[in-house]
């Protein structure tokens, strides 16, 4: 433990508290992945749709996307979910296909609980239809969100079975190559079958749905991210986070949202905090296109995606933009994390976090915070206004930084349920105690 005192503040430590190690590569492609999630599921039309979404898509800096044909018949239409893989593959994004064979909620709560939609199936179908993913180029098969029901009195036959599927999944990734994944989301609050699905189905992702259950506030948002990272890193596991939840965002208000979580009645303004807060985080990471890169509108559930639309779609797409530029520039995703406390401009409600050698600063509160101009902004999840942020001049418009110690003073003020990442440009090892 180091109990050098503080330059700054003799009598008071600044404290880290280390929550996750660097770590040492070479690292498969799943590990560092940065996901669009396409909501809803794709049909005809919808491929067709997203196929003109993949450049875009990376061009704002996400190396892999998410969809879900469950309306393409791959037995007759291959060909199609062919043509979309390969233009992703083209811009250089891997593909994870949704075929989900996991029980889950349903949109409308007064139908049963059902694993399968339109061409899926039943769980033989979905081996069937994994494999035809695999031979049109997927590069990994995710099962979608697994929500067992725990007063079900089948629980536990129904356990085996999915086990069994997984297993089946595997073997059949295994066959294309070592790189192929399996992933899915499960639900931390069933706490036995939560741990069963990350501990003995070694899923390459397993999602959960931590942060988005959590209230917003700074102190429970610290505690579950440090519960995740404690725990996936206890088994060897990669952490794969997620925060909004896709189909949501165009309907903030709709029950699906957790009672008393964040999203509850969410604004814009604390949705892109959170996603900022994500792409922070080590591990991988998945994000909603529709709240990321593009235009999500619905035809029942097809999903009708294009390429940003309008102004306020276009912003989103330039904080993303920036966002992963900066994580993968920074390696934050293999990056160490820490937790600090004790700054003198922190205060309750103002969440401050070490990933790599960027500070994250998340402002819950009701309050400004001022952050010291000493500290380089780099991007803040509600502007991206070349006054309020020089680096967009350098990135969309080729032109050098600028600074004056006003414009710092200014550009350094975090809003209220705001996330903005800094530089710390006077921070040396006497600055900090180790907890």
């Amino acid at each position: 433990m180091n109990t050098r005192d503080s330059v700054s503040a003799p009598s008071q430590y600044v404290r880290t508290a280390l929550v996750h190690r660097r770590s040492q590569g070479p690292f498969p492609w799943w590990h560092t992945a940065a996901v669009a999630e396409i909501p809803g599921v794709i049909d005809d039309i919808g491929a067709h749709m997203l196929s003109e979404c993949m450049f875009p898509i990376a061009r704002a800096g996400f190396n892999s996307v998410a969809f879900r044909p469950a309306l393409i018949n791959l037995d007759r239409d291959a060909q199609l979910l062919t043509n979309l893989i390969d233009e992703a593959h083209r811009v250089g994004l891997r593909v994870l296909v949704r075929l989900s064979g996991a029980d889950h909620r349903p949109w409308d709560p007064h139908k049963p609980w059902t694993a399968f939609f339109a061409q899926e199936g039943d769980t033989a179908r979905m081996v069937v239809r994994a494999r035809a993913a695999l031979k049109c180029g997927a590069d990994g098969i995710d099962m979608g969100l697994i929500e067992d029901a725990p007063a079900d009195p089948r629980a536990a036959a129904k356990q085996s079975k999915f086990t069994s599927l997984t297993r089946l999944l595997q073997a059949e990734l295994l066959d294309f190559s070592p790189d192929h994944v399996l992933t899915a989301e499960a639900v931390v609050e069933n706490t036995d079958s939560y741990r069963r699905h990350l501990e003995e189905e070694w899923f390459h992702h397993l999602r959960d749905d931590r942060l988005q259950r959590v209230p917003f506030c700074a102190e429970d948002i610290e505690s579950e991210i440090h519960a995740s990272l404690q725990e996936r890193d206890r088994i060897g596991s990669v952490n794969a986070w997620k925060a909004n939840r896709a189909r949501l965002v165009g309907t903030p208000g709709t029950p699906n949202n957790s009672a008393g979580s964040w999203e509850d009645g969410a604004s814009i303004g604390r949705r892109a905090a959170m996603r900022l807060v994500v792409a922070a985080l080590p591990g991988s990471i998945y994000l909603p296109f529709g709240f990321s890169g593009g235009h999500v509108e619905f035809d029942g559930s097809a999903v009708r995606p294009q390429p940003a639309q309008t102004e306020p779609e276009r912003q989103r797409v330039r904080h993303t933009t920036l966002a992963l530029r900066i994580r993968a520039e920074n390696q934050l995703a293999t990056g160490s994390f820490a937790f600090v406390r004790g700054l003198a401009w922190q205060q309750p409600g103002v969440s401050v976090a070490m990933t790599g050698g960027i500070m994250a600063v998340l402002n819950t509160t009701n309050n400004s915070i001022e952050v010291p101009p000493d500290n380089q902004l780099l991007v803040r999840s509600d502007s991206t206004a070349a006054e309020d942020l020089p680096a967009t001049r350098a990135l969309f418009k080729g032109r050098a930084l600028s600074y004056t110690l006003t414009d710092r003073q200014r550009q350094n003020r975090v809003a209220p349920h705001s996330t903005a990442w800094f530089k710390p440009q006077l921070v040396t090892s006497r600055d900090f105690r180790l907890s």
